[in-house]
């Protein structure tokens, strides 16, 4: 990952998420992220599809998309895993990058809506950005 790839994923908020399904076919999901410590962290429902696709097959691909012109992008392709550590605390880092307020409760909504992290290590990265090798 070149640093400006690196710094671009840390400046952003939002990918599409994908994961493989049963079948093979491709499942593909928008969410809000944040990039800390070469790794995406994402506040996801332990029912949800992607959630049980990569707990089923670690393999993930992340498109970060500019929400501007020109639309530049990163894609990163991964493994996730499955975790509920430090879940309330990145939670709110996650949630507070399009909220501006949080529940005083925000531990309890996080009980109550089943939530749990998939964090996604990177393995290989590609992009649109100018000094993309």
């Amino acid at each position: 990952m070149t640093p400006e790839e690196e710094q671009f994923l840390q400046d952003h908020r939002f990918c599409v998420v994908s994961t493989i399904r049963k079948d093979g076919a491709p499942q593909s999901t928008p969410v809000y992220y944040i990039y800390e410590g070469g790794k995406l962290y994402i506040s996801v429902t332990k029912t949800r599809k992607k959630t049980l696709n990569a707990g089923r097959d670690a393999r993930v691909n992340a498109v970060v998309l500019a929400e501007t012109q020109p639309f530049k992008h990163v894609q990163v392709q991964g493994t996730a895993v499955i975790t509920d550590h430090d879940l309330v605390e990145t939670s709110r880092r996650i949630w507070s990058t399009f909220r501006d307020e949080l529940p005083e409760n925000f531990a309890q909504v996080m009980q109550d809506q089943g939530r749990t992290l998939m964090v996604i290590t990177p393995v290989t990265t590609t992009s649109n950005l100018a000094s993309n090798r």
